[in-house]
């Protein structure tokens, strides 16, 4: 699993916190969260065979997003949701730290800002989940 690969949660990846300070912005505006879940997902959907691990992995973050822009999901700081969307702006930007075009190793660094996103961010997850299953149950 992504989460355990990567050691330091307390210290982002390299360049994760220029993403950081554009997704402050983009969450303060719900359609363009919503638009970013979406590409993040058509991106999960057209590479998948070439991000491994991430498209299994990032889904929990996209999905705690779009229930958070929505309004159904509101237990989570705003701070937690802006390093969301700083992974999912991260994800979708080609031309990141290593860019994605490079063949094997084009989404490593992609992987280590999921892996420390969901590190950092575990006992939000958590309760998400447990919500997301609660809510998935009573609709």
């Amino acid at each position: 699993m992504l989460r355990k690969r990567f050691s330091s949660p307390d210290r982002p990846p390299k360049g994760f916190t220029r993403f950081q300070r554009e997704a402050e912005a983009v969450a303060r505006d719900p359609e363009r969260v919503r638009s970013l879940v979406q590409r993040s997902f058509d991106k999960i959907a057209k590479y998948r065979s070439e991000i491994g691990e991430i498209g299994a992995e990032l889904p929990i973050l996209l999905r705690l997003a779009r229930s958070w822009a929505s309004g159904e999901y509101r237990r989570v700081p705003l701070k937690a949701i802006v390093m969301i969307i700083a992974a999912a702006l991260y994800f979708i930007n080609p031309l990141d730290l290593i860019p994605d075009f490079l063949p094997v190793i084009g989404y490593v660094d992609d992987a280590a800002v999921v892996g420390y996103v969901l590190r950092t961010l575990r006992r939000e997850l958590d309760t998400y989940r447990d919500w997301e299953a609660d809510h998935f149950l009573t609709s």
